[in-house]
């Protein structure tokens, strides 16, 4: 696909009463950029400017920064999220990434990460990185320009297989993003910036694919995990085999799900450190069916897609997608995991500007998973974008996954998680960086921003290197915008401004569907 995705408004486009940036009349007033007070902040301070000079370094030895920088320890998680950007006069960052390439990917499948620097001052840092094989890890030095992206592939050199890689840099401000791509698809998801006794998912399945959990203890202290599942048929599993798995400092486990989680449909993953803490991802290899009529007994695969999905620290009351966009032909699934003790009743609205929709309620046994098809709900848009939300009297955990038409382009499948909370400033980053997409022909497609809030907000989106605004617009109390790829469109990174606090998404292709790889962008402070 080297088009706009069909069925994704760009700006002037007007789809079912969804209003785009063209529909804003009038002069939107200038937002007082917080982006810009931001980089004022972001200037150097008392002692920094050694830092940095101490960090140069870096390049000639690695030695040097691995004293500057220690092992991370566990801090407290973000709330409903493991993705935060360290403040860019931090003295030292440290981002976690965890692919599982290599594994059930398939063969030739690769993992590479984009390093985004929002900080005006170049970042030093190390890569380590080691093998689920044992094999020793190896280390190397790596410069982030400022205000720009710089893309490094962590497995050179060792053994194929799955990785995981720490990066510790002097300083802060730094995002990483992971990209892998492989016979059946391709996929991101952000890096984890901390550790966590705690991180769970929601939405995979063994049913129609593979599904693999990696477990990264990146500390100084050996971690010790037990691993539990929720199910659809409501069942609480909880193996053997999952049970006290070992980490010694520095080591990547992989394990393949389907084994002992077999035929289910939605898992929901649950995993607990017993001790110390850890990082989790998941890489769920789809295999996407037609439904045939009986008396034939398999369905057969029409499609695939790779999936990663980075876990969530916590379960949260409320989760948001800024853009969902169900096409004819195809599914879109909402996920809903309630690890409590007691039923819950989740409440699923969606937000329009101009239009309202019904909601639904979603009723979600103790212990159990619960899916909407949402694709199928009579009433709700078809071939127009429009934001969810998911909420709870208790914490959930909620999935997205989607599945393209039969036929169309790879990949067709794709599973992603939603965002817990609102910010005013977002960073959008795509899977790669002007002339170097990470995934063939992959970028940024559209952009949609929500306002989850009672009031309208102004929304301006800028460049992260600088320069005039591509894109303006005033999203309603409850609505939504969406920038097609005339004003968004590319991979260069992004800011997203607004005068209240927002929801974002990126749609990515090329895809089979909107929604098969997307991100949700990394929340700012201002």
């Amino acid at each position: 696909m080297t088009g706009p995705i069909s069925g994704v408004p760009g700006v002037g486009d007007d789809v079912d009463g969804v209003r785009t940036a063209a529909e804003v009349t009038g002069s939107v007033p200038a937002v007082q950029s917080r982006i810009a007070r931001r980089r004022r902040a972001q200037r150097p301070v008392a002692g920094r400017t050694a830092a940095i000079a101490a960090a140069a370094v870096v390049v000639v030895g690695v030695g040097v920064v691995s004293l500057a920088v220690p092992p991370p320890k566990a801090p407290a998680a973000p709330a409903g999220g493991g993705v935060q950007v360290a403040p860019a006069d931090a003295r030292t960052s440290s981002l976690f990434c965890t692919s599982g390439a290599g594994v059930d990917a398939g063969a030739g499948a690769t993992g590479a990460v984009a390093l985004t620097n929002t900080s005006r001052t170049t970042v030093h840092g190390v890569m380590t990185t080691v093998a689920a094989s044992g094999t020793a890890q190896i280390r190397s030095s790596v410069v982030v320009p400022p205000l720009g992206t710089a893309e490094v592939t962590p497995a050179t050199g060792l053994p194929a297989g799955a990785t995981a890689t720490t990066f510790a840099f002097v300083g802060g401000g730094v995002t990483g993003t992971m990209v892998i791509g492989g016979p059946t698809g391709w996929s991101t998801a952000p890096c984890a910036s901390t550790v966590a006794p705690q991180w769970e998912f929601a939405g995979g399945s063994t049913s129609s694919g593979l599904l693999d959990l990696s477990l990264y203890n990146p500390t100084a202290a050996q971690a010790v995990v037990d691993v539990s599942f929720l199910t659809t048929g409501g069942a609480l599993l909880v193996p053997q085999a999952y049970q006290g798995i070992t980490l010694a400092p520095g080591q990547l486990v992989v394990n393949g799900l389907g084994a002992y989680v077999q035929g289910q449909a939605g898992v929901t993953t649950l995993v607990q450190a017993t001790s110390g803490a850890v990082v989790a991802t998941e890489l769920d290899k789809i295999s996407t069916p037609t439904p045939t009529p009986t008396p034939t007994p398999t369905p057969t695969p029409t499609g695939s897609g790779l999936a990663l999905v980075a876990g969530t620290p916590a379960p949260a009351t409320t989760w948001r997608f800024a853009q969902t966009t169900a096409v004819q032909g195809g599914t879109v699934n909402l996920v809903v995991a309630n690890p409590g003790g007691s039923q819950v009743a989740a409440d699923v609205s969606v937000g329009l500007s101009g239009a309202s929709v019904t909601p639904r309620v979603l009723d979600v046994p103790a212990h159990a998973v619960a899916t909407l098809t949402v694709s199928a709900v009579a009433g709700w848009p078809l071939g127009s974008p429009y934001s969810v939300t998911v909420s709870a009297p208790s914490p959930i955990v909620v999935g997205r996954s989607v599945t393209a038409p039969s036929g169309a382009v790879a990949p067709q499948a794709g599973l992603t998680g939603g965002t817990t909370s609102p910010a005013t400033t977002w960073l959008v980053v795509g899977p790669g960086s002007p002339g170097n997409p990470l995934s063939a022909g992959a970028a940024i497609r559209s952009l949609a921003v929500a306002d989850p809030g009672g009031t309208p907000v102004s929304v301006t989106v800028v460049p992260l290197a600088g320069g005039q605004p591509v894109a303006r617009a005033r999203v309603a109390a409850g609505g939504l915008v969406v920038f097609g790829a005339a004003a968004v469109g590319g991979l260069r990174p992004l800011v997203v401004e607004a005068t209240g606090p927002v929801v974002v998404e990126a749609d990515d292709g090329p895809t089979g569907a909107p929604g098969v790889v997307s991100t949700s962008g990394f929340p700012l402070s201002s």
